[in-house]
Order: C-alpha cells, then sequence, then structure tokens
C-alpha cells in the first residue's frame, strides 16, 4: 500500500498499517483459489460483481454490504504479499480503496478487532480487479 502518500487519510481514518505477515497469511489463503492471469478465476466460485464503471461510493457500499465481507465492521486491504496492508473501518475501505492503491489488483478481506487484536476471516473478500468488484459468497 502507499502508506507514506496516505498517512494523512490514515491519521484522518482511524486506520492503521497491518503487518507484512498478516497481509503474507491472506495472500497465502488468495494463492489456494484458482487463479486465471492476474487475478482470481471467478468462474467456479460462487460469487457476485459490481462493475465500477459510473457506481458511485454509496452503491458501493450497498452493494458489498450484501456480501458476506458487510458483516465485518473492520477490513484488511492489501495489494502485496510483500507490503503491510491497511487496516479499515468497511465503509472507509469499500468507498476509499482508489485512494490506498494504484494497481490494477486490490484484495479487501473481513477482520474484526479483539482487544485491538485483528482476528481475520480469510473467506469474507472482495477483489478489484480493474474495474469491476468481485465478492466470494
Amino acid at each position: 500500500m502507499r502508506a507514506e502518500e496516505v498517512s494523512h487519510w490514515i491519521a484522518q481514518r482511524g486506520a492503521s498499517m497491518s503487518t507484512v505477515e498478516l497481509a503474507a497469511a491472506f495472500d497465502a489463503y488468495l494463492c489456494t483459489l484458482p487463479w486465471v492471469g492476474q487475478g482470481i478465476d471467478w468462474r467456479g466460485l460462487q460469487s457476485r460483481s459490481l462493475g465500477l464503471d459510473g457506481a458511485s461510493g454509496d452503491e458501493a457500499v450497498r452493494w458489498a454490504r450484501e456480501t458476506p465481507l458487510g458483516s465485518h465492521r473492520h477490513v484488511l486491504m492489501i495489494d502485496s504479499a510483500s507490503e503491510p496492508g491497511v487496516i479499515c473501518s468497511f465503509e472507509d475501505a469499500v468507498r476509499d480503496f482508489e485512494l490506498l492503491s494504484n494497481r490494477p489488483e486490490l484484495y479487501m478481506r473481513g477482520m474484526d478487532l479483539l482487544d485491538g487484536r485483528p482476528e481475520p476471516t480469510f473467506e469474507h473478500f472482495i477483489e478489484r480487479s480493474f474495474m469491476t468488484l468481485n465478492a466470494k459468497l
């Protein structure tokens, strides 16, 4: 993630950077799924999609609320297994993901904070691939 470039956003939103280990653990889960090209092969997975062309932030939040990721108050966003991710609120993640990463692929995973410690739910995630959000159901 572009931590230095978005440090003001992170401070303003009460977000934080994750450890590289947490990002790598999420990536390891993603690697167990079928892939095609640069992203997940959604053809064999139960999922739903949202085209981002013309979609507002409010529309994206409403759409994402209807996915398993929407059951979490917090999200871990990663765009690399070798860099820390960003831990932030669900709504901030869905509204501002383009601000946080300039890479075409980005992954958001549901997470709960128990006594301030991240408790991940790997299977509750959304992939952003170029102009589409894909959610695993």
